[in-house]
């Protein structure tokens, strides 16, 4: 059983997706606006997302991009589900990171192979849980420099620091709208630079009502203290390199 979102405007369509997929005992979400697409994974942590391309809001290859620069869904499998019938639209949708691409009207017994392949194919149905994605630093560090990316490092730490110490305050408080808000904003740039961790620990203030406020202090100063050591290594291994 899998639990799968689906974004498309078309009330139908979705329910024609649900009642194929759900003798199979998947569930699906329906979403119909482009741009409620990224938080609906994060509320529902699907283990796969279906995509149309025309929608209110973000496109369908927006919202694509977007899922495969998350850390989080870097790795999620997405179907796209389109009336756009050229092999160009589908050579873009692939390029953009779609795993598989469905022409409507499609047929019940190619989207439920389709689906099932995918899920089974996927090796990991949401990556587990770090501190830090050291790959994405080294991305960072190559696309921008190691000088930069030190500088961008250093200002994430003062950011998770900072905006911590605000949602502990706020939780004591009982200040929801400010905890959800920084909430929100850390869990972006957490997302960002792979610290799934933090960012789970954010989401879980947003959308389960946490309020204890040990939990996310404690994963903030390890998240800190792993980027403090990403930057030393990364400096040592470009002086070894330079040598």
């Amino acid at each position: 059983m899998a639990r799968i979102v689906i974004v498309d405007d078309d009330e139908l369509l979705c329910q024609i997706v649900a009642r194929t997929l759900a003798p199979l005992g998947h569930v699906v979400v329906a979403v119909r606006d482009g741009d409620d697409a990224l938080e609906a994974l994060w509320e529902n942590g699907p283990d796969l997302a279906i995509l149309d391309c025309a929608l209110p809001g973000k496109t369908g290859l927006t919202i694509l991009r977007e899922i495969r620069q998350s850390a989080m869904f870097a790795t999620l499998p997405v179907l796209i589900l389109t009336a756009r019938r050229s092999e160009w639209h589908a050579k873009m949708a692939i390029t953009a990171g779609a795993n598989e691409y469905i022409r409507k009207p499609f047929e019940g017994d190619e989207l439920i192979a389709t689906i099932d392949r995918l899920i089974a194919a996927a090796t990991v149905s949401r990556p587990r849980a770090r501190l830090l994605d050291e790959a994405r630093i080294a991305d960072l560090r190559a696309v921008v420099g190691g000088r930069q990316a030190d500088t961008l490092l250093a200002m994430m730490e003062r950011d998770i620091a900072e905006r911590t110490k605000v949602i502990i305050t706020a939780l004591a408080e009982r200040d929801t709208a400010t905890a959800l808000k920084q909430a929100h904003a850390l869990r972006g740039a957490a997302d960002g630079v792979g610290a799934l961790e933090l960012a789970r620990q954010c989401h879980r203030i947003e959308r389960e009502g946490q309020t204890d406020s040990a939990p996310i202090a404690a994963c903030a100063i390890a998240t800190i203290d792993a980027i403090a050591q990403a930057r030393v290594t990364s400096r040592n291994q470009a002086t070894r390199s330079s040598a």
